[in-house]
C-alpha cells in the first residue's frame, strides 16, 4: 500500500480538481484553498520534483504565451500511479475515520 505524505496528498488533490493538469500559480493557489495554509513556490515546486520522481506527476511544456516575449511554462499532470496513490490514501483516511467511529459510539 502506497501512502502519501500530507503535502503531497494535497497537491495530487488539487491536481485532481484541476481536471488533472495546471501550471504552478493556479497549482498553488489551489494548494492554499484545500490546506488553508500559504505554501510558497518554493517548496511546491520542490514537492512536485518528489512527486515526479515517485512516478505520481509528469511535466510538459506549454506552447509560449501570444505576447512579445511570452515564455512556455510548465504543465504539472497527475499519472495513473499517482491517482492510485491518492485513492490508496484516501481509502485510509476513510477505514480510520470510520473505525474511530466505532470505537467512539461504544464508549
Amino acid at each position: 500500500m502506497v501512502l502519501l505524505a500530507v503535502k503531497e496528498e494535497i497537491i495530487l488533490s488539487a491536481l485532481v480538481i484541476l481536471d488533472g493538469s495546471s501550471s504552478g500559480a493556479p497549482l498553488r493557489k489551489k494548494v492554499v484553498e484545500l490546506s488553508k495554509k500559504e505554501i510558497v513556490y518554493g517548496t511546491l515546486y520542490n514537492l512536485l520534483e518528489v512527486l515526479i520522481r515517485k512516478g505520481y506527476v509528469t511535466t510538459q511544456k506549454s506552447e509560449p504565451v501570444s505576447v512579445q516575449g511570452g515564455r512556455s511554462k510548465t504543465i504539472y499532470s497527475i499519472t495513473a500511479e499517482g491517482k492510485k496513490a491518492l485513492d490508496q490514501t484516501l481509502k485510509l483516511h476513510e477505514r480510520l475515520r470510520s473505525t474511530l467511529a466505532d470505537l467512539k459510539s461504544r464508549n
